[in-house]
């Protein structure tokens, strides 16, 4: 990308191409070594700044100016109006509350799957049933994050802990959705819905969900 500016206004930007060279008065020669100054302006290289974005914001305008020997490019960021972030927030624990419901549980060092058609099978099973399980919890890495290993296996299971289990990960997973959705529509401004760095303020729409078991990785 080139740009031939005058006084930092753009007079053209793009690639080396038959219009550049007649505005240069270059036509028929190969791109000089940049920068480049003639009567009309100066070519030069072009560079773009990384934009980096903050939660609940989007990209605005781009500005130049002349930086060393090159034209750096610049985005401007702006935050999205209250209503927007709202509804990115929203969004955004809907699917995590989705995704940590029907994520499964763990009980007894087995997985049982709560997708939408497990819990309903789970919520009509009682006594005990020879369930078949995903996985079985076999080992720890560091002592802090569980592993399920093993293929799938049926065992006897007690359905109804399992349905009390099941129904009581599930309410945690919309009670926690509540809160937030509680919090985000308190927020009388995008940077009270905003994490602060610290964790000390905005809504962390992370945090407070149960951790969902990770997938068999099989050996």
């Amino acid at each position: 990308m080139l740009v031939l500016e005058k006084d930092n206004n753009v007079l053209y930007q793009g690639s080396w191409s038959r219009r550049l060279q007649e505005m240069l008065g270059l036509r028929g020669n190969a791109q000089p070594p940049l920068p480049y100054t003639s009567d009309v302006g100066t070519l030069r290289a072009v560079e773009f700044a990384k934009t980096s974005l903050l939660s609940y914001q989007q990209k605005g305008q781009e500005s130049g100016v002349v930086e060393g020997d090159c034209w750096r490019i610049t985005t401007s960021v702006r935050d999205v109006g209250l209503p927007q972030a709202k509804e990115i927030a929203l969004a955004r624990i809907s699917r995590t509350r989705h995704e940590v419901e029907t994520g499964g549980v763990i009980l007894d060092g087995k997985f049982y799957s709560t997708d939408r058609d497990s819990q309903a099978a789970i919520a009509r099973a009682t006594g005990t049933v020879n369930w078949k399980c995903n996985a079985t919890v076999t080992r720890k890495i560091d002592d802090v994050d569980t592993v399920c290993v093993g293929a799938a296996e049926f065992v006897a299971s007690d359905m109804d802990a399992v349905k009390t289990a099941v129904a009581k990960h599930v309410a945690d997973a919309y009670a926690r959705e509540a809160e937030l959705a509680e919090a985000i529509n308190s927020a009388d401004s995008v940077g009270a819905l905003r994490p602060s760095s610290d964790g000390k303020s905005g809504v962390d729409l992370t945090a407070g969900w149960a951790s969902i078991p990770p997938p068999d990785p099989g050996e």
